[in-house]
């Protein structure tokens, strides 16, 4: 056996999703010392309690009385004793056979070794982003999907770990001593942003943040965030001028703020216009104009702390 492993699902009103994750761990823990947590976030979904309750002999079960978002309810098992990891999962991840096994003497092999994950599919096999750069002004002002690319084209993932700057926080794997020394994740961050905010404290600290392009997991990304997408764009919003806040200073913050808002207003009015032109009768025109609005509502109403997830739990 290898070094010894506490690993913790994240649940919100997702059973039926972690059953699934539960079934794939059979194999994917094989060979690996691990413990295991399912940490409920406080979840409202008729019968969930119920459902929860009957996977108490697989796992040990921490029902939390509120909803403390992601960073604040994996905080709750970081201090745990006895322990050389941490490995933090979305409840919807279908996990490969040997999995821990894999994971665990990859990052064994790494000096320094803070943070690390994994390369994350679709159902239907095909990539998704798992690692890419820490957002700048030039990226969130110009065009974050082109900073990826040209990150991930200067890093290729090839069959070696690859040291990055930045995870995808749906299967986060963490050293104790780097939790220790870091420190937990950022629980002002409701979602959104927290894993980001925390790969550059690791690295701030001396430790190493790693992708292992060669190990892979599904991911079923997303589902919840997308049942509230005015809520969870606000949400995205939020964190993002709280990661500017804390890592660039009041005047970056300043700067994101006036642009976000601009190129808000006029992505509201370029939908609202095409939404007339074609009568309203295409779904994806009404619903990106549905969005803008209500991202453009929120930055007029001064960015209230009660709109956005607060109080609600979607999965990375």
């Amino acid at each position: 056996m290898g070094p010894k492993l506490l690993l913790a699902f994240l649940n919100y009103n997702t059973s039926d999703e972690l059953r699934g994750a539960l079934e794939s761990l059979k194999t994917a823990g094989r060979g690996a010392d691990y413990d295991l947590v399912i940490i409920d976030n406080a979840s409202t979904a008729e019968g969930e309690r119920e459902r929860l309750e009957e996977m108490k002999g697989e796992a040990e079960l921490l029902l939390l009385p509120e909803n403390l978002g992601f960073a604040g309810a994996f905080n709750k098992i970081l201090a745990k004793e006895g322990y050389a990891y941490f490995l933090l999962l979305n409840s919807d991840l279908i996990l490969p056979p040997d999995f821990l096994k894999d994971l665990l003497e990859a990052a064994g092999k790494i000096n320094d070794f803070g943070l690390g994950s994994v390369s994350f599919v679709r159902e239907d096999g095909s990539p998704q982003f798992s690692y890419g750069p820490v957002p700048t002004l030039a990226s969130e002002l110009v065009n974050r999907s082109l900073f990826q690319k040209r990150y991930r084209k200067s890093h290729p993932a090839g069959n070696e770990p690859l040291e990055v700057e930045s995870l995808l926080g749906a299967a986060l794997l963490v050293s104790r001593e780097a939790a220790r020394k870091a420190g937990p994740l950022d629980d002002r961050f409701f979602f959104f942003f927290e894993e980001t905010e925390w790969c550059c404290r690791m690295r701030d600290h001396g430790f190493k943040v790693v992708h292992f392009p060669f190990i892979k997991a599904t991911h079923l990304q997303g589902r919840s965030a997308n049942k509230v997408p005015v809520r969870a764009r606000i949400e995205f919003h939020r964190s993002r001028k709280l990661f500017f806040k804390l890592r660039y200073g009041a005047f970056a913050l300043f700067v994101l703020n006036v642009g976000v808002f601009l190129r808000t207003f006029v992505n509201l009015l370029a939908y609202s216009l095409t939404t007339l032109l074609t009568l309203g009768l295409k779904e994806k025109t009404r619903s990106k104009t549905k969005l803008y609005a209500g991202l453009f509502l929120w930055y007029l109403k001064g960015c209230p702390e009660g709109d956005g997830l607060r109080g609600k739990k979607c999965r990375k």
